[in-house]
């Protein structure tokens, strides 16, 4: 029980707790860090305040900036009062390497087209916006 004790300590897990509303990362941001969430929900946003979506309980987000060693993309923000557990960016990479080479090309791939998917949200509502703005309908 005592050496149980002891490597749960060496394992050093943090728990993190955000209110809701709380901003867990913001665009630009280094990225050290993906979450796992252990309970409530995060919001995803994109630079322009588009919410891209919503990440819950038993899943991880922040994860495409230490897998790539680029800055965050987006803002994450408590949708509710959440309990998450952080995932170094030493841990992200050394659970790629002992990955199947198949699955670590299939990681960044998906990684590279979730940046790229944002960003076309942004843009795609950006124009949205703009032909909203000059509709006839403002009575």
């Amino acid at each position: 029980w005592n050496k149980l004790k002891m490597n749960k300590k060496k394992i050093g897990i943090n728990q993190l707790k955000f209110s809701k509303g709380k901003k867990i990362y913001s665009k630009g941001d280094v990225a050290h860090f993906a979450y796992y969430v252990h309970s409530g929900q995060v919001n995803i946003y994109s630079p322009g305040g588009l919410l891209l979506g919503k990440i819950g309980e038993g899943e991880i987000f922040g994860e495409r900036g230490p897998s790539l060693e680029e800055s965050r993309s987006v803002t994450a923000e408590a949708d509710t009062n959440c309990i998450l557990y952080p995932i170094s960016e030493k841990t992200l990479k050394q659970k790629l390497t002992e990955a199947d080479p198949v699955v670590r090309a299939i990681v960044r791939s998906l990684l590279m087209r979730l940046n790229d998917i944002n960003l076309k949200s942004e843009d795609f509502w950006r124009s949205l916006n703009v032909v909203t703005s000059l509709s006839d309908d403002k009575d």
